[in-house]
């Protein structure tokens, strides 16, 4: 079972038993806490929502990233729920309410959410992605760089790098994603697509666990390499065969010619004598 699924990662030819179950982690949203959930509600002009994920943390920004960042939340119409770890955030806008654990998923889940502001994760842009809400990626390290590129590609999301956050070029970032309809667009189209299967991917990871225990193994959904040797793997038997008919015949008639060329040298000789 791999986390990964056609609508966002690259099609790749799979055999049997290879099955996507990506957004397993996925569940229905539940309520939130009282003071989130009206915060989300009375959000008229919509809520940015930041997060850094479980691995990085917000506080440990450095201070000219940290006062960007702030002074450009500060200029927003729209309201900033942010993942902050430390007890208190010096210089917090009114806009901003900080939290040292939030609900992501949840979170994503309220329809007053217009912008996720990420690291673009694998996990948070398979939740981001199932909600329907565009991305703000700013990658870090690992698999993060991939992931925002893949979202910028379909059009969901767009990249800013951390060495370069300024007030100005993250205000245009953000003004960009929320202003410019497409991303939201695209955004819906993605998420309809991630989501329409037949079962979700917790039921097809059960189904499959149950059929590999049902058919002992289920061996005859490997794919034919398992049983081969390793030169029949990489074709070595192939290879050596046609390098053979290949060599052969143009060695048979290397000698050819060479004694074709010797009888005549020699016969050159005889008539010089």
């Amino acid at each position: 079972m791999v986390n990964t699924h056609p609508s966002f990662d690259n099609p790749r030819p799979l055999v049997p038993s290879v099955v996507n179950v990506a957004g397993i982690h996925v569940k229905e949203p539940k309520p939130l806490p009282k003071d989130l959930q009206e915060y989300l509600d009375n959000a008229k002009e919509g809520v940015i929502f930041f997060s850094l994920g479980t691995n990085l943390q917000s506080q440990k920004l450095k201070e000219e990233k940290r006062q960007a960042i702030l002074s450009a939340f500060a200029e927003l119409p729209e309201k900033v729920l942010w993942k902050w770890e430390a007890d208190t955030l010096p210089g917090q806008p009114k806009n901003v309410k900080v939290g040292k654990w939030l609900p992501q998923s949840d979170i994503l889940a309220h329809p007053n959410v217009r912008l996720f502001i990420t690291h673009s994760g694998l996990l948070s842009t398979q939740e981001s992605i199932h909600r329907g809400v565009p991305m703000l990626g700013i990658p870090f390290f690992a698999d993060q760089q991939i992931n925002i590129e893949k979202s910028v590609r379909h059009g969901v999301g767009l990249r800013l790098d951390y060495k370069d956050i300024t007030k100005e070029s993250l205000l245009k970032a953000i003004r960009t994603v929320l202003d410019d309809p497409s991303y939201a667009k695209n955004m819906r189209e993605l998420s309809s697509k991630f989501r329409d299967r037949p079962e979700t991917p917790l039921e097809t990871a059960v189904f499959w666990c149950e059929y590999i225990m049902r058919h002992k193994g289920a061996p005859h959904l490997r794919s034919a390499a398992k049983d081969l040797y390793l030169f029949q793997y990489l074709l070595l038997d192939v290879i050596a065969f046609v390098t053979a008919a290949t060599l052969v015949p143009v060695l048979l008639l290397c000698s050819c010619c060479k004694k074709i060329f010797s009888k005549q040298s020699l016969q050159k000789k005889i008539k010089k004598n």
